[in-house]
């Protein structure tokens, strides 16, 4: 580490109120090498790294590599949040496909870790730090209330953000074009109307469930246990406006705090079937709590998951408890594929690297997705003459992703999102054509103006072991 000389003049120039910057040729660091532990440098000087900010992949030692980051609750209230890290998993495998074909334009792909531990205001810290002093141009963010909050930072910034679990409905109508023609925030799973609609179909019965030898019986009172943020909410939202025939109530509880008041309602309410709609770590000791206030299987109740409880953890963290949620159904953004050559190829590829069924956690394949689509809208910004590209920004990689999905009538060249058909894609939009893509999580057809595709959804049942999929299902149509 370089030591600051001249202290006397510096402390003499800050007491006279002078600016002390780098102009006169005092600074202590030309890189973050220069600094101690948990120091960045910031500017010439070294500056405190936001906590949880520590991990990097990828190219980490190539000249001119393209900064992206990732916003991530690795940890939580209960400890390490495995599910967070399966689908850091599936960003890290593309990036490290992505970067063994030579990234795009001769440039490749470095991604600054944050672990948020699902708190708002930190993801927002670690934001402004990715954006400011990484100069990342592109960040990944889980959860809708953390990437809502995240998006005050990075739209005005014009840094692409894109998100492979945020489903709340909210982000339809965000308002993030910053004046520009193309919108900064892109996911690649689908909107809670839709799981709405798909939960709602199974709970009034619509939708026959696949289930040799045992039959579902439609519920007449159906609790609904939601995370109070803009994924719970959504869902909750989206419940009472479908199941109007249905005696409805809502338990409410803050992420990370205490539950004992909506186990009280719960309580209250007796309902036939309460819906989870919220984390692992809520529902791991929301449940036992239910159980013991007699909102349970013993007693008329059942229990149906969403997207954000197909996590293996929650068996583990139920213990011997796990016996009151085998049998349950629940829904997800469709992941676990096998019958698709897209999801088996990547599901191959996850097991082999990591020793771990991607179908076993949701979002996975989502994940995997989101970091070939931020690497194919790089392609499109660095442009067709290699020997003058074109600057790397986010707003240049949102105008990229409209071009992956053709227009009605459009015929275009298809390729699957993976390493095999990478290049091909890759070259293609350097030159400015359009595409279509085919994702490990689906077909993604992207609606431009909302940066959000259509899924379809699996149904799952929970076993003692993890999760079956059960069927397919297409959201029905207004």
């Amino acid at each position: 580490m370089r030591a600051l000389g001249w202290m006397t003049l510096g402390m003499a120039v800050l007491a006279s109120g002078c600016s002390f910057t780098t102009a006169g040729g005092l600074s202590e660091c030309d890189t973050s090498g220069d600094c101690g532990a948990n120091s960045v440098c910031t500017s010439g000087f070294c500056l405190p790294q936001p906590a949880g900010c520590g991990q990097v992949f990828g190219a980490t030692s190539a000249a001119n590599a393209i900064a992206l980051g990732a916003l991530v609750p690795l940890t939580n209230r209960s400890g390490s949040a495995e599910i967070e890290q399966q689908r850091l998993n599936g960003l890290k495998l593309a990036l490290d496909e992505v970067n063994a074909l030579e990234g795009v334009g001769g440039r490749q792909f470095v991604l600054y870790v944050c672990d948020t531990q699902a708190d708002v205001e930190n993801a927002k810290t670690q934001a402004r730090w990715l954006v400011d002093d990484k100069q990342t141009v592109a960040v990944f963010s889980a959860g809708s209330a953390q990437t809502i909050g995240i998006s005050s930072i990075t739209i005005p910034k014009n840094v692409l953000l894109m998100s492979h679990t945020a489903t709340s409905a909210a982000f339809t109508s965000l308002e993030d074009k910053n004046g520009g023609a193309v919108g900064l925030v892109w996911r690649t799973t689908p909107s809670d109307a839709l799981q709405g609609r798909v939960i709602a179909d199974v709970l009034r019965g619509t939708t026959v469930i696949n289930d040799p030898g045992v039959t579902f019986v439609s519920p007449n009172k159906v609790g609904v246990a939601y995370v109070n943020d803009t994924y719970g909410q959504g869902l909750y939202s989206a419940l009472l406006s479908r199941l109007t025939t249905k005696q409805l109530d809502g338990a409410q509880y803050e992420r990370n705090s205490d539950v004992a008041g909506a186990v009280s309602r719960l309580a209250t309410f007796k309902p036939d079937l309460t819906v989870l709609a919220g984390f692992t770590e809520d529902n791991s000791r929301l449940l036992p709590a239910a159980v013991s206030a007699g909102v349970s299987m013993a007693n008329g109740n059942r229990w149906f998951l969403t997207d954000a409880s197909k996590d293996p953890t929650l068996l583990t963290n139920l213990g011997a408890g796990k016996n009151e949620i085998v049998g349950s159904y629940g829904t997800a953004p469709a992941s676990a594929r096998p019958q698709e050559p897209t999801y088996k190829f990547f599901a191959d590829r996850f097991t082999t690297a990591y020793k771990v069924d991607p179908g076993q956690f949701s979002f996975t394949a989502h994940a995997y997705d989101a970091m070939y689509l931020v690497t194919l809208g790089a392609a499109y910004a660095i442009g067709n003459d290699l020997a003058n590209p074109q600057p790397v920004t986010g707003t240049r990689i949102a105008e990229g992703l409209t071009k992956v999905t053709p227009a009605s009538g459009q015929t275009v060249t298809s390729y699957q999102l993976g390493p095999v058909q990478f290049t091909g894609a890759r070259d293609s939009l350097r030159q400015g054509k359009g595409i279509n893509v085919q994702g490990a999580s689906g077909e993604l057809d992207f609606n431009n103006d909302t940066g959000e595709a259509p899924s379809p959804y699996e149904l799952f049942k929970v076993e003692s072991n993890g999760f079956r999929t059960l069927q397919l299902i297409n959201p029905t149509a207004d």
